[in-house]
């Protein structure tokens, strides 16, 4: 989820300010202590002073995305996968949900009303800045195979498998026998796996090499096809059932995922994409309190020229 965040921490900071921006006068009261009044004024001097420089940073950041979001025709499918993605990272089904465990996570800084606006302010500003980041970028065939070829030790043979563990034998007949008739093997797992850890994701066990798991365990799951549902397992946890629902075992296996991580390593940073979109943008900063704030970012651009060809 790491990066649906480089969205969201420019959206704590723009709420925060303009949780300030409100109808009261400077000279207002905020709060009055022993008849002492902290004014609007002061609170937001104060605020300024604390953390000024990095939230109008951050503000400014979020708008150049949902500016540049513009250029994107980005998919309904896409943008459904972020935000499932979002709430998978807060372990919510719902909007609601969602909009809640975000309130709760940032004291109120967040408060969301509407898809709409999950959209706006969070998933098109992050679909923005990894296509920026990945804008141009191709991976051939040969470069994938030679980065297989370099790095095979990290792609070893493994499975992924899900499982439900139980106390005793009676039990795990019983549920395989249900398997067997078409139950749904998640739901049985949420149900009855006694594996704290992977009843709540059905009893995915994501992937794992042979030697991860107790020997039994093991030797049974690495001996199975995909799909295949094995007889009760017995270990010193228990009782196992397990499935089998993927085998990699050769390069075409790894080849997106080593995809991915070429890109990766060819991406821009974030703060070269905001150096981009700074340079490209009509931008007056009209406190002088802040007038050198994107200096780095301007700047960066003829560092790395000058670098490039020297």
């Amino acid at each position: 989820m790491k990066k649906v965040m480089i969205a969201l921490a420019g959206v704590a900071c723009f709420a925060v300010v303009s949780a300030c921006n409100n109808e009261a006068a400077p000279e207002d009261a905020v709060v009055t202590i022993n008849g002492t009044d902290i004014t609007e004024g002061e609170f937001v001097e104060s605020l300024k002073e604390q953390a000024g420089d990095q939230t109008l940073l951050s503000m400014i950041q979020l708008q150049l995305l949902k500016d540049k979001s513009e250029d994107f025709d980005f998919t309904d499918e896409e943008i459904e996968e972020d935000i499932d993605e979002l709430k998978a990272n807060y372990g919510v089904e719902s909007d609601e949900e969602l909009f809640n465990q975000l309130r709760e996570s940032t004291q109120g800084q967040i408060d969301l009303d509407s898809r709409d606006e999950l959209i706006e302010d969070y998933i098109l500003p992050q679909l923005t800045i990894v296509a920026l980041t990945e804008e141009g970028i191709e991976v051939t065939e040969e470069e994938k195979e030679a980065f297989y070829e370099e790095n095979e030790d990290a792609y070893p043979n493994d499975i992924r498998a899900r499982h439900i563990l139980v106390e005793d034998l009676e039990t795990a007949e019983d549920l395989k026998a249900q398997l067997d008739d078409g139950a749904d093997f998640a739901e049985l797992a949420e149900e009855h796996s006694i594996d704290p850890g992977t009843a709540v994701n059905g009893g995915d066990l994501d992937y794992f090499t042979e030697d991860t798991m107790v020997p039994e365990f093991s030797e049974v799951a690495f001996s199975m096809e995909i799909d295949e549902i094995s007889e009760p397992v017995e270990s010193t946890y228990g009782f196992h059932i397990i499935q089998v629902t993927d085998i990699r075992d050769s390069y075409e296996d790894y080849a997106d995922e080593i995809e991915e991580t070429l890109i990766q390593q060819k991406s821009k940073t974030p703060t070269q994409v905001f150096s981009e979109l700074v340079q490209a943008s009509d931008i007056q900063i009209e406190d002088s309190e802040y007038e050198d704030l994107l200096a780095p970012y301007q700047e960066t651009n003829d560092e790395e020229e000058e670098e490039a060809q020297g």
